[in-house]
Formats: C-alpha cells, structure tokens, sequence
C-alpha cells in the first residue's frame, strides 16, 4: 500500500451531460458506460490488478449534505501493467456492515455489481482542469498527456451509501 497523506482532491467541475464536455471520441463509450468498470477493463486486457493507494476512516460532507463518518479507499487500475484508472471510493459505515469494507485488492466494482440491492445514481462526469489536483499520481506514474476525465456516481442501499469517483488516465484511450 502506497499510504498519501489524504485524498486527492475530487472537487472538480461535475457535469450531468456527456455533451456539456469536450469528449475525445474514443473515451465517450468508457466515460457513459453505466455497467461495471472493473468488468469492462478485464474484458480489454489479460492481466487486470488493483493497486491500494489509500484506505482510512475520514469524516465527510457528501450524500446528504451532513458530516458522517466513511472509509475514503484510493486505487490505481492496471490493465496489463499499464495503469489505467485512479479510483477514490467514500464508504459510508453501513455499507461497510453491507460486506463493503476490508477489499484489499478486490475490485470495489465486483462487490457492488454483484448485489443487484445496490441501486445507482445517474453518471456525472468532469474534465480534470487542472493537473495540481492530481500531480503527485501523475508524476508519480510519468503520466504527462492530457486532457483527463473523470466521473463519479453514488451507490445505495437503504442507508447505506458509496460514492465511486474514477479518474481516467490518458492511457485508458489506448485500452479503450
């Protein structure tokens, strides 16, 4: 586990249209997919791995506008050693008592695609503006192409909430 002080910034600019965005072609198909991630990624490679950034109990404004208590978990997708995706989960406390806590290296997608009680919020999607939320996993990975984009949506079941936000490398346009 590579441990960051705390989580990279997510707070970009949050579309609910793929059209409000300037899209490369090749990503639109990835960035509207409303299926599994995780399933989409293993379908494009032969060696699919989950790298742990991060995972530690934080106390956050997200759902409901409240300050409750998640698990903030940070992780790099790879595709046959390249890596392709930064993926930062909120788990809320009941969902961990859900069977959503202590992954490891299990792909957090595998575990809610796998529960049809999870129901999904629409997608929002967002250009990465500017490489400073991100510079430290970017040079970290000699990652120098942009443009980058991202999106997010929540997971529930009942009270139990998990926000997915997957930031797509330049390199996943390659996979795609």
């Amino acid at each position: 586990m590579i441990l960051l002080k705390h989580p990279l910034s997510i707070d970009f600019s949050w579309q609910s249209s793929l059209s409000e965005l300037d899209v490369p072609a090749a990503l639109r198909p990835v960035l509207s997919d409303t299926g599994s991630l995780t399933a989409r990624l293993k379908q494009k490679s032969t060696d699919f791995k989950v790298v742990v950034l991060n995972e530690q109990p934080i106390k956050a404004k997200l759902c409901d506008g409240n300050v409750h208590d998640y698990i903030c978990r940070e992780v790099l997708l790879y595709c046959d050693d390249v890596v392709q995706v930064y993926a930062q989960s909120w788990i809320s406390i009941p969902a961990c008592e859900k069977g959503v806590e202590q992954l490891g290296e299990t792909p957090l997608g595998e575990v809610l695609f796998q529960n049809e009680l999870w129901q999904r919020s629409d997608l929002e999607m967002a250009e990465v503006e500017s490489r400073e939320e991100l510079a430290q996993l970017l040079n970290r990975n000699d990652i120098t192409r942009m443009p980058i984009f991202a999106r997010r949506r929540i997971f529930s079941q009942s009270d139990a909430h998990v926000m997915v936000c997957e930031v797509f490398l330049p390199e996943v346009l390659d996979a795609a």
